[in-house]
């Protein structure tokens, strides 16, 4: 495969609009394009059974992250206690060179850390942290030292 654009991921979420300061606020994403999906559309691609809005974001680094909203409210998936017992996508991940700060500004805005503070102070050969966003999906932060 020759890929041709940054790769995409798809995040479907119950609350667009805090889901989207959350992303842009916090993790420095910024929103380059909003569609509405119309039904016939999503049922086609099997995606959603009514339409989607869909919100794409341009990470710092020139990925996207597509937000994606039904009109009905998704299903939370069930959460586990690592994230190597759930299966499916696990976690995204961001490097970045103010983990903390993130941290505390993610945290401020609705995260809930899931990894142990020590991660954090480079113990283990690099400094990084797990959070679950305001939604629970999890996130990583890698901070090289």
């Amino acid at each position: 495969m020759q890929q041709i654009a940054p790769l995409e991921v798809g995040l479907v979420v119950r609350d667009l609009d805090r889901m989207l300061r959350f992303y842009v606020d916090v993790l420095g994403c910024t929103e380059v394009r909003r569609a509405d999906i119309p039904a016939a559309l999503s049922r086609a691609i099997a995606t959603a059974p009514d339409g989607y809005v869909n919100v794409w974001l341009r990470t710092p680094n020139g990925e996207v992250i597509k937000l994606v909203r039904p009109p009905s409210a998704p299903v939370l998936p069930g959460t586990a206690a690592y994230s190597g017992e759930r299966g499916g996508f696990a976690y995204l991940t961001f490097y970045c060179t103010d983990l903390a700060g993130i941290l505390a500004k993610a945290l401020a805005n609705g995260a809930l850390e899931r990894s142990d503070a020590a991660a954090r102070t480079g113990a283990f050969g690099v400094k990084l942290v797990f959070f679950a966003d305001p939604e629970g999906n999890v996130v990583e932060l890698v901070e090289p030292i």
